[in-house]
């Protein structure tokens, strides 16, 4: 999918205010800072055409991962989540996206400590009919966090990450608490940022969390023990000025990212995840799942009939049930 029509025009407005040389200009000079240290991009905009060249190129793909992993989240009433706390909102990518995933959320919070960033935000939502009332909160999540209300849905969007380590449980803390019923953490899909999600997995697991997705166990991270990277990935539409400025020439890019949802109420069990893309070849195919076993691969053939049929419609990302009962098989 894309950005919703209505952040489209207001991205589109912001960046007609600065020629396209200039934003080509900013963007290149951020992408190698970004390839240096991606964890201090968010302290590298210093000016407008640096601030909207980031968002242009960033915003789609981080909106889409986002959104990606809301689907994750089944809810048993579609008036379930009321509430909404964005934590290191940027310019509040994760609350568009929370916004049109939930639209039961009517009061949404959003903590950015960089100034410019969270104005630029609240230009961009001004025509929204919910986020032009949202409260933004300039602040650093670590001092006066005692005065932001829980929510019934906490995000974290590609800031975890970007903490320092001895501020990170803290974080995790700070989130949980302010958690009602459901956390998501998102971070990109690196091995550097897989190592900060698996540390706040194990910091859950001992405190008593439930893990909602991606993991069907809370048993030892087979990724991690096999000094792999669990991460997914979600394909992002580009708009001309995107692949302007990234200097590419495919219409679409793949968002590689990591996440963790956890839940205060019930989870329900499945029995694996499908961790990478499926091998198909001539006649068979093999899905490689994260399962209570750790890594498996199952190899189906067209022999097996619907089996077969329900792997092959399979993607990376997706639950798995290795054993379906025939209701399962025919959905």
């Amino acid at each position: 999918m894309s950005l919703p029509p209505l952040l489209q025009l207001s991205l589109q407005n912001e960046l007609a205010q600065a020629p396209i040389q200039k934003l080509q200009s900013a963007y290149s000079k951020l992408s190698d800072q970004y390839r240096i240290n991606r964890n201090l991009i968010h302290f590298s905009l210093q000016n407008t055409e640096q601030r909207i060249s980031y968002l242009a190129a960033r915003m789609p793909a981080t909106y889409e991962a986002v959104y990606h992993v809301l689907n994750e989240i089944e809810l048993e009433n579609e008036n379930e989540l009321n509430s909404l706390l964005d934590v290191g909102a940027g310019p509040g990518t994760a609350s568009w996206a929370c916004s049109e995933r939930f639209p039961s959320i009517q009061k949404l919070t959003l903590i950015e400590q960089n100034k410019e960033m969270a104005e630029l935000g609240k230009k961009l939502s001004q025509n929204h009919p919910l986020l032009k009332n949202a409260d933004w909160k300039i602040a650093d999540f670590t001092k006066n966090i005692e005065k932001i209300e829980p929510a019934d849905l906490v995000i974290a969007s590609y800031s975890f990450n970007e903490i320092g380590e001895k501020n990170q449980q803290q974080f995790l803390k700070f989130v949980w608490e302010k958690t009602k019923k459901y956390l998501v953490l998102i971070d990109p899909g690196t091995p550097q940022a897989f190592h900060a999600i698996h540390k706040a997995r194990q910091w859950f697991i001992e405190n008593n969390a439930s893990i909602l997705s991606p993991c069907p166990h809370m048993l030892t991270c087979p990724a991690f023990q096999n000094e792999d990277w669990c991460h997914f990935s979600a394909r992002v539409q580009r708009s001309s000025l995107h692949k302007m400025l990234k200097e590419g020439e495919k219409g679409y890019e793949d968002e590689k990212f990591s996440y963790l949802i956890l839940t205060k109420g019930q989870i329900a069990n499945y029995e694996g995840r499908i961790v990478r893309n499926p091998d198909i070849n001539s006649g068979h195919l093999k899905l490689h799942l994260c399962t209570k076993k750790g890594f498996e691969s199952i190899t189906y053939s067209k022999k097996q009939g619907l089996l077969y049929k329900r792997a092959r419609k399979s993607s990376w990302g997706d639950r798995w049930v290795i054993s379906p009962s025939q209701d399962e098989l025919s959905d």
